[in-house]
């Protein structure tokens, strides 16, 4: 167990020189954003470099930009946007509670995101406002010999694919992660304690101070009204828990480094994805944590929309770069044109009526109603036997979320074919071994 975590913190930490050079690039960032910012904002290193938390070959620079209550948000997203403009290369605006900017700055990404100052993260007037507090908080409290600790159980999360707050991935943050050796103090101790999680868990720092509907709850220190753990999905933790005692059980350097998996021949991939049908579409330029609920909600109105029409939903997937898809697995792409629509038992007279008056005639049945077993039964035809007539149909008609409505007219349906040019995505989607056992 040792020799493996010695390994792979000499692998995860950085050296001093790559830390040295690291702070001479904050500097100078720090320096360029203080010259144009105006006198009455601040700027704030965050995030898991501020922390010293960050992983070697893994690291974002992130800069707040912290604005008096008197600016109004678009106020605050204009300046900081334009500083950013001035600074970094291959900028791109990102869009989420309120506009921020990303970019490079001599090969490392920077954020640089507005956020108010307020003096308690009480009394936040968005959400990013929080971060400051959180930062802080990790300076001040977490010891130094913690560091090497977090960032073991930050590589562990990375390697069994559970490290991540935002939506795509449903996992850890590395805020969570951070508190989590807070309260154990060591990697192997968050490991021991985790199989005790069981039903309803709380754990804190400071106390609680009221109620939360989630099953695992770690209580933010700095804002005791929140959650830190809210967005940890069951399935991510559940497997989290499941890695740990395995790990424990039978130590491998593969759950912090997994080997990819195993490339699917084009022939086999091919037949996977025979029965998978959805739609694609370039990704609309909005964040992720803003365009994958998106995806899952399509996903499910995907569903229910071929379930109405008796087609069998097997499996679903979902996922964006540049190009994005919601895809799902049916049983049988094309129906029998004509099914047995079952009615009421004979002795409910009333509804035996309605169900003749419904169907006798009925230019939907294919012959007259009769009764077998006890009920009425008229044979109809359906209205889609192809699952993609069906979705190119009603695609109009159903909510894909905000954004993903807005460009209804830019998707096609696609087929296991088209599907296949996202081989790394399925690779990894139909691989059946655990990441460290590949």
């Amino acid at each position: 167990m040792k020799e493996i975590l010695d390994e792979v913190l000499n692998r995860i930490v950085p050296s001093k020189e790559e830390e040295q050079k690291l702070m001479e690039i904050i500097k100078e960032i720090e320096d360029k954003i203080n010259e144009k910012i105006p006198s009455d904002a601040i700027c704030m290193l965050v995030g898991s470099v501020a922390k010293g938390t960050y992983l070697r070959h893994s690291l974002d620079i992130d800069f707040f930009v912290l604005f008096p209550a008197k600016y109004k948000k678009d106020e605050m997203a204009n300046i900081t946007i334009s500083i950013g403009k001035e600074i970094l290369d291959e900028w791109t605006v990102q869009f989420a509670e309120h506009p921020y900017i990303r970019g490079f700055y001599k090969g490392y990404q920077v954020d640089i995101v507005p956020c108010y100052k307020v003096r308690d993260a009480k009394e936040k007037i968005s959400a990013v406002d929080r971060t400051p507090f959180h930062t802080e908080y990790i300076i001040k409290n977490l010891k130094e010999e913690m560091k090497n600790e977090v960032r073991l159980l930050k590589q562990f999360l990375k390697g069994i694919g559970c490290y991540g707050a935002e939506a795509k991935i449903e996992g850890f943050s590395g805020y969570l992660a951070e508190l989590l050796i807070l309260k154990y103090e060591t990697f192997l101790n968050v490991l021991k304690e985790s199989q005790k999680w069981r039903g309803k868990v709380i754990i804190s720092l400071n106390g609680i101070d009221k109620e939360f509907e989630e099953d695992f709850v770690f209580v933010d220190p700095v804002d005791p009204s929140r959650n830190v753990a809210a967005a940890l999905s069951k399935e991510k933790l559940k497997f989290f828990i499941f890695a740990a005692g395995e790990f424990m059980k039978n130590p491998k350097i593969t759950f912090f480094f997994p080997n990819k998996p195993p490339s699917l021949d084009e022939k086999t991939l091919r037949k996977k994805l025979e029965n998978f049908i959805g739609i694609c579409f370039k990704k609309p330029n909005i964040v992720d944590d803003i365009l994958y609920p998106q995806l899952k909600k399509a996903a499910a109105s995907l569903e229910n929309l071929l379930k109405q029409n008796d087609f069998k939903v097997v499996k679903k997937a979902w996922y964006a770069n540049d190009e994005a898809f919601v895809a799902l697995q049916l049983e049988e792409k094309n129906l029998p044109e004509i099914k047995v629509h079952i009615g009421p038992p004979l002795h409910e007279k009333r509804h035996v009526e309605a169900f003749l008056k419904r169907w006798k005639n009925n230019e939907m049945a294919v012959g007259e109603p009769f009764v077998k077993d006890g009920r009425m039964m008229v044979k109809i035809k359906r209205k889609y036997v192809n699952a993609s007539n069906l979705i190119k149909d009603c695609l109009a008609e159903i909510n894909l979320g905000k954004n993903l409505n807005e460009i209804k007219n830019e998707m096609k349906i696609c087929n296991g074919e088209y599907l296949i040019k996202f081989k790394d995505y399925w690779d990894e989607y139909f691989c059946e071994k655990y990441p460290w056992e590949r």
